[in-house]
């Protein structure tokens, strides 16, 4: 296991070094490249110019992170497309876990204020109705949906932990993932609908950027049990994962969307955590059959370590 160490540490150092220079940019650029009563942005400020740079450099350095990551796996056999759902069993790992739980629990603390959030305009779109003043805008309907995705999303990110903490039946951890995945788009669709109409494209989209990318994160991991592994993908998601939403947060954004960033980019760094060790040493095939084969039927043998190859499809 030493030796597969440094990989998850390059991982974890370099997302984090580049989500924080990302943020301090996106902090700097705030503080003055927007100008006038409106916040208009300044055509050519620098700190924008800069902040494009850092995300273009964190693209590139996670893609060569990702492009270097050693992918273990069986020869082709019948027992290739099993092992993928293995690839975030954590046994008696404490800290896979605890993330995990922070994760799911500030998806559950988002719902009650989203949930809110969208009723007051649900009444206020009522009421306007009423009165024949409608002009348009946001209803609430997509604030209260996000809500109740996010509370799926948490049943969703605890299951992870716990079945990764102490495995059980395999293949289920595909249907965990979908529920956050399912979170995610409609939270891109309630803000893409809030904030199309705002001509000042800085405003939102560094949180476009980072709820897609955390929706794609959920979408690949839920992959990983569904026969459509790309295990080198997703850890380059689950990283710029994590620096779209330092981004993001920077901007200071309400209370609901800022309880949704902090849940995805921890479930990020859980996933790096994880992922690199056990994709350079995967658990065996002997032990999946132990955890889903009924007592008494035949086990597949085991393939000797030493047999193992680079896989170059993923």
């Amino acid at each position: 296991m030493n030796k597969q160490r440094p990989y998850k540490v390059y991982w974890l150092v370099w997302t984090l070094v580049l989500a924080a220079v990302a943020a301090a940019v996106r902090l700097w650029q705030e503080a003055t490249a927007f100008e006038g009563e409106y916040g208009l942005p300044i055509p050519g400020a620098t700190a924008s110019v800069v902040l494009v740079c850092v995300l273009v450099m964190a693209v590139a350095v996670l893609a060569m992170l990702a492009a270097r990551q050693p992918v273990v796996t069986p020869p082709r056999a019948k027992v290739r497309g099993r092992r993928w759902d293995m690839s975030f069993f954590a046994t008696g790992d404490s800290v896979f876990l605890a993330l995990m739980c922070i994760s799911a629990f500030c998806a559950l603390a988002s719902v009650p204020i989203l949930f809110t959030k969208g009723r007051a305009l649900w009444k206020a779109y009522q009421v306007a109705l009423a009165m024949k003043t409608w002009r348009g805008g946001d209803n609430g309907v997509l604030g209260m949906v996000t809500a109740v995705l996010a509370l799926l999303a948490f049943f969703g990110l605890l299951q992870i932990g716990r079945e990764g903490f102490r495995p059980g039946r395999r293949g289920k951890g595909g249907f965990w993932a979908a529920l956050p995945a399912c979170a995610g788009c409609g939270w891109l669709l309630g803000t893409y609908r809030n904030c199309a109409a705002d001509p000042v494209l800085w405003d939102y989209v560094p949180l476009l950027l980072a709820v897609i990318a955390g929706m794609l994160m959920y979408i690949d991991w839920a992959g990983m049990s569904c026969a459509a592994a790309r295990p080198r993908r997703m850890l380059w998601l689950a990283g710029m994962t994590v620096v779209c939403s330092w981004v993001a947060l920077a901007s200071r954004p309400d209370t609901g969307t800022t309880l949704l960033l902090v849940s995805q980019w921890v479930a990020a760094v859980a996933a790096l955590h994880r992922l690199p060790i056990n994709l350079q040493n995967p658990p065996t095939v002997g032990s999946e059959e132990k955890l889903s084969a009924p007592t008494g039927m035949p086990q597949e043998i085991e393939i000797p370590m030493e047999n193992k190859e680079e896989d170059t499809h993923v």
